[in-house]
């Protein structure tokens, strides 16, 4: 029987279509490899089962009993290709794209739960923000955090949490300072390049603050090497950095922050997928961290 499921299956979109040309294109076969199949069929069974009209076709008497059997063999094969894909969606680990301050210093609390509640292993890959998108793109990865949101039509992004810039430094500063005020120190920065120096950028132009004014001494190309060089250098550097890769720092007093008054520097932290990949598991992953932000 397992040799005929290809016939039988041609019989079901035969019978729903009324028509062996709509059929034939919808199987993507020409219409006398469809009725060959039928044939088969109906040479497997003993009896004819599909009779030519000219306005298409009906069942015989006994193709109406066998319309039966064939869409209770569809449901049996329906259900065991939803558990092969079940078997198959589980053996694989589940990828999950961020960037650098998301992979480093938040997502990591919150895998042990995701894991558990998708029930299958996970694989955390940090990258930048534009590498991330594209390796979503390209399905290389099945969900993508990140501080941007492009314009791409195949990508939907959904706000997950805000994200706090601070300015630190590994010296005492002010709990709040005049934007002015900094230019006195010593910076060291991000690269060109880089999502935080950009978006900093962006926030500052809204208040007229141009953040090429500051005494850069030096640039660093990733927020972890920016944070341990300004925490072992031995004289004052100042610097700006997400308040997740810090709080750690602050909360034991090897580092400190300050706020800088009328300037909100805070951005969004996006959770982004494609948009035609129905994946249940994606979806509850979304709504597991949106409701426990």
């Amino acid at each position: 029987m397992l040799k005929n499921i290809d016939k039988i299956y041609t019989f079901l979109i035969v019978y729903e279509t009324k028509s062996f040309s709509k059929a034939s294109k919808i199987l993507n076969i020409s219409q006398p490899a469809v009725t060959q199949k039928i044939k088969q069929l109906e040479d497997f069974i003993g009896t004819k089962l599909i009779e030519r009209k000219k306005n298409g076709i009906i069942l015989t008497q006994k193709g109406k009993h066998f319309l039966e059997i064939a869409q209770n063999l569809q449901e049996c094969v329906d259900k065991v290709s939803n558990r092969i894909k079940y078997f198959k969606d589980k053996s694989l680990p589940f990828i999950i794209g961020a960037s650098s301050t998301i992979g480093n210093y938040i997502l990591p609390n919150y895998i042990p739960y995701l894991k558990e509640l998708i029930n299958k292993d996970i694989n955390l890959i940090v990258k930048n923000n534009t590498a991330l998108l594209d390796q979503l793109q390209n399905n290389k990865i099945d969900i993508a955090f990140t501080t941007i949101k492009t314009n791409n039509q195949n990508i939907k992004f959904k706000i997950w949490k805000k994200d706090t810039i601070v300015f630190f430094s590994n010296k005492p500063l002010p709990k709040t300072m005049e934007f002015d005020d900094l230019l006195k120190y010593e910076f060291l920065c991000r690269e060109d390049g880089s999502s935080l120096k950009q978006e900093i950028s962006n926030i500052l132009k809204k208040h007229k603050k141009d953040c090429s004014n500051f005494n850069i001494t030096s640039y660093v190309d990733n927020s972890t090497a920016l944070k341990f060089t300004i925490l072992n250098a031995h004289k004052q550097y100042v610097s700006i950095i997400s308040y997740n890769a810090i709080k750690h720092e602050v909360d034991q007093g090897k580092l400190f922050i300050t706020k800088i008054k009328d300037i909100d520097l805070t951005r969004n932290i996006y959770i982004a997928s494609l948009i035609d990949k129905k994946d249940s598991t994606i979806q509850q992953m979304e709504n597991y961290l949106i409701s426990n932000n």
